[in-house]
């Protein structure tokens, strides 16, 4: 009987340590684990190795949301991020962050989905279509579950301008005793419509470096004057085709210098 016993201890001490070692990240979670444990951002993106790359494997991601289209500021696309990195999710339909609020903490199921290099950063969705790779309220639904937990404003990174660099994309960061090269507003409009759209503004900090900040056309703030003297900002570096550029999101930006 003692050496059941022994056994029976044994097993158990060894199924414990392959759970705790299953776990690729060190966020404190709510949820139980799921099956298999968990894989984090970075060695799913570097799945993508090609244009494009069907998820077959059973991989399951924790994060938190770093960026949604609250004040339209990132239009159909949720950001999601663990301590590894984050990765941008593109879906259809809007008000996802009424779903998807900032700082939540969701799980992301990506078998089925689809990895794509998008510009250069390899993002995530769905199979192509006439619409782009965007996906659908249903795959958004049974691939992304928000946790029980209430949402927590995320921490950001503060950086410097001049080491911006790969490691940040799809981060979460914030740039202080910066001001703008430009004045008039955050947005430009376009000649023929009259709408505002997407547009490139530039900072600089107090050594002379610059760097770009985009902002999308249909935020909730396009039209209002850039902020005047010095300050700070928060948001997501992104890249396409080479270049990177700081995308602010929660409408967290603050120049009462």
């Amino acid at each position: 009987m003692k050496t059941i016993a022994f056994i029976d201890t044994l097993l158990c001490a060894l199924l414990i340590c392959a759970a705790g070692c299953s776990r690729s990240s060190s966020l404190d979670f709510s949820e139980e684990e799921e099956p298999g444990g968990l894989h984090s951002i970075i060695w799913l993106k570097s799945l993508c190795k090609g244009e494009s790359r069907l998820v077959t494997e059973e991989i399951v991601i924790r994060g938190r949301i770093i960026a949604n289209d609250r004040y339209g500021e990132w239009n159909r696309a949720l950001v999601v991020a663990d301590e590894t990195g984050g990765i941008e999710v593109f879906a259809e339909g809007s008000t996802l962050a009424d779903r998807y609020p900032f700082g939540a903490t969701v799980t992301l199921y990506c078998n089925g989905l689809r990895l794509h290099d998008y510009g250069g950063k390899v993002v995530l969705g769905s199979e192509p279509n006439a619409y782009g790779f965007g996906l659908s309220q249903e795959e958004l639904v049974a691939h992304l579950h928000r946790g029980v937990d209430s949402p927590a404003p995320p921490e950001s990174r503060t950086v410097s301008l001049d080491a911006i660099g790969s490691e940040y994309v799809d981060t979460y960061v914030r740039v202080t005793g910066v001001r703008f090269c430009e004045r008039g507003t955050w947005c430009d409009k376009d000649p023929e419509t009259g709408r505002h759209i997407a547009t490139d503004r530039t900072i600089v900090d107090e050594a002379g470096h610059t760097f770009i900040v985009r902002t999308a056309g249909g935020c909730d703030y396009a039209k209002e004057p850039l902020p005047s003297g010095k300050g700070s900002l928060c948001g997501i570096i992104d890249y396409f085709n080479g270049r990177y550029s700081l995308r602010v999101v929660n409408r967290e930006f603050d120049f009462s210098e």
